[in-house]
């Protein structure tokens, strides 16, 4: 009964024009990549540079379309309300693939309703840095200062990676720090080098610059083994705090209900571009690891993700409203 229900359905839909779409007639016309962040960011960057290679892949430009606001949320609701068709995808992140789910009430969409997991294009770590000002040299420093109540950290804002490094730390050691969230990684970085926050557990990408120009002293980073670009900084997991494990990745959605055969499709092209030697050297020089997988992959990926920051949202009581 249940496969005569099914041939008849697939039966209705191709009388119709909606039977699922081929993976050889698909795509014939660009595709959309909503990005639901500013231009220029780290996520902007890997966005541009896979939309450039994967378009090569799959015979069709890639356009990436900027739509920020509500740490993603924005972008990302219109993204899963196009057509579920392959030629609209977006930038999904460890923010509003993961964490936004739990962080607002109701951002827009159903992460596991309204997403279809395409594939996960790479990750980076966050690294634990101080302050010029602060004399802090290790971990245990930070942490006997910060007993005293005398640091801040900054955040690129409320759910944030940088913001949930810092209540991850103050989960596992029970330290004060008190946090000042800020409108993205640049404000906070200024005022980290000036000493109105001395703390920042901000992502490699955008903090390297202005640890390799020893401006910044890096203590720490949340991998689960150390960057090739801070070979001689330790883990978090080193150090004693085994679990703290934080890298903020980059992956490809897709609205639900895209035919399995486009989103095999895409996710191949995007697994392509992934050996693409420019985007290797581009990633590695951004200290981003390359990510890869099939797209069942990437939403077991999701899911763990989104458990993993559900339970540290609410034992902090952590709330964006």
């Amino acid at each position: 009964m249940r496969r005569s229900w099914i041939t008849l359905a697939l039966s209705l839909a191709a009388t119709l024009g909606l039977a699922p779409a081929s993976a050889q007639d698909f795509p014939n016309k660009p595709i959309r990549m909503i990005v639901p962040v500013p231009p220029g960011g780290t996520g902007d960057m890997v966005s541009r540079l896979f939309a450039n290679v994967a378009s090569k892949e799959l015979g069709q430009t890639i356009v990436v379309d900027n739509r920020p606001g509500a740490t993603g949320n924005i972008g990302t609701a219109a993204a899963v309300k196009s057509p579920a068709d392959g030629y609209t995808i977006f930038l999904c992140s460890i923010g509003n693939c993961a964490v936004n789910a739990s962080l607002y009430a109701n951002p827009g969409y159903d992460l596991f309703k309204d997403v279809a997991p395409v594939a996960l294009l790479g990750y980076s770590i966050n690294v634990l840095t101080v302050g010029p000002q602060t004399g802090i040299n290790t971990l245990p420093e930070l942490l006997a200062k910060a007993r005293a109540g005398q640091l801040s950290y900054a955040s690129s804002g409320v759910g944030a990676s940088n913001h949930l490094g810092g209540e991850m730390l103050n989960k596992v050691t029970g330290v004060p720090l008190l946090h000042v969230p800020y409108k993205g990684s640049g404000p906070a970085i200024t005022d980290l080098l000036g000493g109105q926050v001395q703390v920042f557990f901000d992502n490699e990408p955008s903090i390297l610059p202005f640890i390799k120009g020893n401006r910044v002293k890096a203590l720490a980073v949340t991998g689960k083994t150390r960057s090739a670009n801070l070979p001689e900084v330790p883990t978090m997991e080193e150090l004693g705090y085994k679990g703290f494990i934080i890298e903020p990745w980059y992956a490809i959605g897709a609205p639900a209900g895209t035919p399995p055969a486009v989103v095999e499709r895409l996710n191949a092209a995007f697994n392509r571009a992934l050996q693409d030697p420019t985007v290797r050297k581009t990633l590695q020089e951004a200290g981003i690891s390359a990510g890869g997988g099939s797209a069942a992959s990437f939403a077991q990926h999701m899911r763990v993700e989104h458990d993993k920051w559900a339970e540290l949202i609410r034992a902090q009581k952590i709330t964006a409203e």
